[in-house]
């Protein structure tokens, strides 16, 4: 017969087990992110010369300070201060290749210049930014970790 002190720490490890597994792999993934960033010193250059109709362009640059796998990004075209957001595809402006499949960058500086095609009943509004998100698979392989990117205010057309 089990006494009612193993009856009571079975109990006490059930439970904590029951809140803290969940607790663990839904709340760390967020506090590795805040914390412990695969990105820091992110920027973004845009000017006026880097707008034209139908398109913005700028240079986000970066350092990577820990190795991580980036599975995929997602980028959009966001009204200030309404609800509208609008999916946008981000092309390398050297090549215009559209980014979908995200190679790794090495560890230390990096820059990419972008550009982004702004839909024709977007093109006019004057307060229009750019946000994206990248989701990485960690090393450690328990969970990924999506990381913001810094905003793109995207300035009037000329």
């Amino acid at each position: 017969m089990l006494s009612p002190r193993t009856i009571t720490a079975f109990a006490v490890w059930i439970t904590a087990g029951a809140f803290g597994i969940p607790l663990f792999l839904f709340v760390t993934p967020a506090l590795e992110a805040r914390f412990a960033p695969v990105l820091i010193d992110q920027k973004v250059d845009v000017d006026q010369t880097d707008r034209s109709p139908g398109q913005v362009c700028w240079t986000w640059s970066w350092v990577k300070a820990r190795y991580a796998q980036p599975i995929v990004s997602s980028w959009s075209i966001v009204v200030e201060g309404t609800a509208v957001e609008y999916p946008a595809i981000t092309q390398r402006q050297r090549d215009r290749e559209v980014i979908r499949d995200i190679r790794p960058a090495s560890i230390g500086p990096g820059s990419n210049d972008l550009c982004v095609k702004i839909p024709a009943e977007l093109d006019s509004v004057k307060q229009l930014t750019i946000k994206g998100q990248i989701n990485y698979r960690m090393p450690h392989g328990l969970w990924t970790v999506w990381q913001e990117l810094p905003e793109v205010k995207v300035p009037p057309l000329p």
